[in-house]
């Protein structure tokens, strides 16, 4: 039931990323569709970006919660066996997941330009 709630929890903070992506998405098509956006259009787009960015501060704190979740989880759950879960680890697509010594790498490495879709 706990690891139950905490995929609903994972699942909700996709959403909300995804959601907060897609507001900026649009806003940055506003911006785009002319060459000299008037000012009222300007002003939607900046205030959608305004609202979208609001929503990394709910992401966080739900990231922080789940951290702190996972860690108590993990200080009660004495009988793990935790070659059972590298299998799982190991069958994820996004490299920092799935191979251990990159793990945390994104935040020490330097990014690029963002990518749009």
């Amino acid at each position: 039931m706990a690891l139950q709630k905490l995929a609903i929890e994972l699942e909700e903070t996709v959403r909300q990323t995804r959601q907060m992506a897609d507001e900026i998405n649009e806003a940055l098509s506003l911006l785009m569709e002319s060459d000299a956006p008037s000012d009222t259009v300007r002003s939607d787009a900046a205030m959608r970006i305004i609202v979208a960015l609001q929503a990394q501060d709910r992401i966080e704190q739900r990231c922080v919660n789940i951290q702190t979740l996972v860690e108590h989880m993990l200080e009660r759950a004495h009988d793990v066996d935790e070659s059972l879960f590298t299998d799982i680890w190991q069958g994820l697509t996004l490299d920092e997941l799935s191979k251990p010594e990159l793990s945390g790498a994104a935040a020490k490495l330097p990014h690029g330009e963002p990518e749009l879709f």
